[in-house]
């Protein structure tokens, strides 16, 4: 008996090693922006463009939508765009560019001997290939839109909110069950996180282009850590709210393979017959 309830002792110290995981949350409010309160979709309109965000990407990156309202075609200059972190430059257009290719060569020795200091190794072939290049700039037709995923702010989520002091409260997930959570609040400048999307566009009109700017901003308004409740429970995960992005991390990753493989070969040796003898 007392074998039986090591092993169930053992197995469970493997699967709670492998469980073990940590979710942060970054909740946005913005200054400048029209919320959808119900869906959490941020939206900005001008006499030319309507332009949306959300930030709830599965890969950690905010989604952009600009619609053309008007009657004429407009450029989005990628290029002179940028989105500013916390007074920190990042450009919307891609700083790098995929090569994809295929090397066909051959290697012959040069020289008496392998031992020869007048030894060469020569490398004849060729190599084929694409190169895509970044889009500086993209056209929007009449009343038609484009859309993309840009940048990856899960490294930025984890680190703000583990350095950010926070406080335990209670929160409900979607079986109505309260789980533990550390959060933190803040109003306005007074966030550790703030955004501002600079977008440069020009309207074509009679064979000129008309240069215009427009920005607008946003701010981490919620920080929360918990890994009492899957993410998939979370009220606001769940209803795939635009201003909130969650990142899970697995803590103990080392230990899930080492420690837990370690209490499964215990576990294997507790109920081996060898351990009677």
């Amino acid at each position: 008996m007392l074998k039986v309830f090591k092993v169930i002792l053992l197995i469970y110290c493997a699967v709670f090693l492998s469980a073990c995981s940590s979710n942060y949350l970054m909740t946005f409010n913005g200054e400048n922006v029209k919320k959808d309160e119900d869906k959490g979709i941020f939206s900005f309109n001008n006499d030319t463009l309507q332009i949306d965000y959300s930030f709830a990407d599965r890969d950690g990156k905010i989604y952009l939508r600009i619609k053309n309202n008007i009657d004429k075609p407009v450029l989005w200059d990628m290029k002179s765009s940028a989105l500013i972190i916390n007074g920190k430059t990042f450009s919307y257009s891609a700083e790098q560019a995929a090569f994809n290719a295929k090397v066909d060569a051959s290697v012959s020795d040069m020289g008496a001997s392998k031992s020869s200091i007048f030894n060469d190794t020569w490398v004849n072939g060729y190599i084929t290939g694409s190169i895509s290049l970044p889009k500086d700039v993209i056209l929007i037709p009449p009343h038609a839109y484009v859309d993309g995923h840009y940048f990856d702010f899960r490294n930025d989520v984890k680190s703000i909110v583990r350095s950010s002091p926070k406080e335990k409260v209670y929160m409900y997930d979607m079986n109505g069950e309260s789980y533990a959570v550390k959060l933190a609040r803040f109003e306005g400048a007074e966030s550790p996180y703030i955004l501002r999307s600079y977008l440069s566009y020009s309207i074509l009109d009679e064979g000129k282009a008309i240069v215009k700017t427009t920005e607008q901003k946003f701010y981490a308004a919620q920080l929360w850590q918990t890994g009492a409740v899957a993410l998939n429970n979370i009220i606001e995960l769940y209803n795939k709210r635009g201003d909130v992005l969650a990142v899970k991390e697995k803590k103990g990753q080392g230990a899930m393979i080492v420690g837990g493989a370690l209490a499964l070969t215990a576990a294997a040796a507790a109920i081996d017959p060898k351990e009677e003898q």
